[in-house]
């Protein structure tokens, strides 16, 4: 990897005051580990994550024996990863989905140059707790220079690796040439990646699609022109950008693109359950999975895939014994929800998380009965005492019904017949 740079860049210093996170990456000798208020200094209520042990709470499946696989020099201790998502893969949700599983998380996709010149909003979206680890930060971007500003700050942080965003398939993001936009013009993804690379002591990835549209498919070139420059593992869901979230994922090119490259490869789209999890590791012989939409108000997808990856390895009745139970109950479902909320209303401020959650929400309450009807009512919840109450009393309505209904509502939620998204 390239020697260490400075970001030529001026910052407030009250921006990056509380950027030098410890990590076993750093060449130079690691500062003291700073206090988990300044760690997410940027949240509206920063002592409320001073008492998280992410550590603690994901140790019941870090001590599994588990499948666990290296980006460059990084191990990831086992092969289920949250994708980067809007408005979803915030530091509260990143640690829901740590302690189900997840073995590496990412935060939301950075604009490199809101990121470049300061920005409050995208300085507090790059922030994490100090053991989050390993954890993954995501920028877009087009002007080379800007992204290895924004990249060498997001490494001063103390972020494990960083992600380049040529995947996203969103108007606003392609018309500006970022995004899945890079996929046709592979000069100027080269140009960022030189950039990028020699400035880097941490690893370098790229999350990417099939390609621009059908007539376009360029994964393996461009996967191979990422290898080319540097790059230390590939991100791949192979839909192009045109078809969005239409149609099927093509595990076929997943597949193709595992063979052409000899770096990691992870596969992403359309994992819903554990069993497309492994039907996308048998399929593609890709190296891991990545999960994006199907652990929308899921996060227990990270723990029935660690479950059942146990499951299918493994017969010693005391590991097997030692397994929680893969699926929610509904009082688990609750609990879920009532701590999601109240770590991003600590995060974001209750007006935004009364905002922002109500998609996640749906997705927790997909399956149950009347959740259609439930949703009316959400606009109308404009507090959190409102909405914590309208959730519980939702819930005990569920629990007081007959058995059979609570039966068969549990049984929605356990085999997630519906998909997310």
């Amino acid at each position: 990897m390239g020697q260490r740079g400075r970001a030529e860049i001026i910052v407030p210093s009250s921006s990056l005051s509380h950027v030098r996170h410890r990590t076993s990456y750093s060449l130079s000798p690691p500062s003291p580990r700073p206090k988990r208020e300044r760690a997410v200094s940027h949240a509206a209520d920063p002592t409320a994550f001073a008492d998280i042990d992410v550590n603690a709470r994901s140790r019941w499946w870090r001590r599994l024996p588990l499948v666990s696989f290296r980006i460059a020099d990084v191990e990831i201790p086992n092969r289920y990863l949250l994708a980067p998502m809007c408005n979803v893969t915030n530091l509260p949700y990143r640690l829901l989905a740590r302690e189900q599983g997840a073995s590496l998380v990412s935060t939301e996709m950075l604009s490199s140059v809101a990121l470049a010149v300061g920005g409050e909003r995208s300085l507090q979206m790059m922030e994490f707790l100090p053991d989050e680890h390993p954890i993954m930060v995501q920028i877009s971007g087009t002007d080379p220079e800007v992204m290895r500003r924004a990249a060498e700050m997001i490494q001063d942080y103390g972020a494990t690796m960083i992600n380049l965003n040529c995947g996203c398939p969103v108007k606003k993001i392609i018309k500006g040439g970022s995004g899945s936009a890079l996929l046709r013009n592979p000069r100027l993804l080269r140009r960022i990646l030189r950039a990028l690379r020699p400035r880097l002591r941490i690893p370098l990835t790229v999350k990417m699609r099939a390609g621009w549209d059908e007539q376009s498919i360029n994964a393996v070139e461009i996967a191979r022109l990422c290898e080319d420059e540097g790059v230390d593992a590939i991100m791949l869901h192979p839909r192009t950008r045109r078809q969005m979230y239409d149609g099927q994922a093509n595990l076929d090119l997943i597949a193709c693109v595992k063979h052409a490259v000899r770096i990691p490869v992870i596969g992403n789209g359309d994992v819903f359950t554990a069993a497309d999890a492994f039907d996308m590791l048998a399929a593609t012989g890709c190296d891991a999975v990545m999960i994006g939409r199907g652990a929308i108000g899921n996060p227990w997808i990270f723990r029935q895939c660690v479950i059942e990856e146990v499951r299918r390895t493994h017969s010693s009745p005391n590991v097997l014994a030692a397994l929680p139970s893969p699926h929610p109950s509904l009082d688990e479902r609750l609990t879920m929800i009532r701590r999601h909320f109240d770590l991003l209303a600590a995060y974001t401020g209750e007006e935004i998380a009364l905002r922002v959650f109500r998609r996640q929400l749906m997705a927790y309450l997909k399956g149950l009965p009347h959740s259609t009807t439930f949703r009316g009512h959400l606009p109308q919840l404009t507090s959190r005492h409102m909405f914590l109450e309208r959730v519980e009393e939702y819930f005990r309505k569920i629990a007081q019904r007959d058995v059979g209904a609570r039966d068969h509502a549990e049984a929605q939620m356990n085999g997630f017949t519906e998909k997310v998204g």
